[in-house]
């Protein structure tokens, strides 16, 4: 995979993926503040999803960025600014990322030194109904 449409393609889908985490996590704020088991189970379960298909993509362009100067000086002028454009976009998004999610490891954190017991055993119950093939 050295065509710079190819790459373009890949990393543009990635950006979206990574948009589309920033935006689950954002939204988790009020799934938090409502203490929604299943509504945070079903966050975590969507993460993960998405995960996934971040990984899936970084294997497809793994070999593109193995040897990147090369394959790099292979796109045309404008492949190479769009491309420059999409990874500019996606470290963008990455950092709203990490400032979400650090906002709501704070939120969990201070929700954890209040009354958490309850939420714990809704958690264990959830997870026992889901080993047994329950809901």
């Amino acid at each position: 995979m050295t065509c710079g449409a190819d790459v373009l393609d890949r990393l543009r889908k990635q950006h979206g993926k990574y948009r589309e985490m920033a935006d689950i996590v954002a939204s988790q704020r009020s799934v938090f503040n409502s203490l929604d088991v299943d509504g945070i189970l079903g966050l975590i379960e969507r993460k993960r999803a998405i995960l996934a298909d971040i990984e899936r993509l970084e294997a497809e362009l793994a070999p593109a960025k193995a040897d990147w100067a090369k394959v790099r000086a292979s796109f045309s002028p404008e492949e190479s600014r769009q491309i420059q454009a999409t990874l500019d976009g996606t470290q963008q998004v990455l950092r709203e990322l990490v400032r979400l999610e650090d906002e709501g490891r704070a939120l969990l954190k201070t929700r954890r030194e209040g009354p958490s017991e309850a939420v714990q055993e809704q958690m264990q119950n959830r997870r026992a109904r889901g080993a047994y093939g329950g809901r």
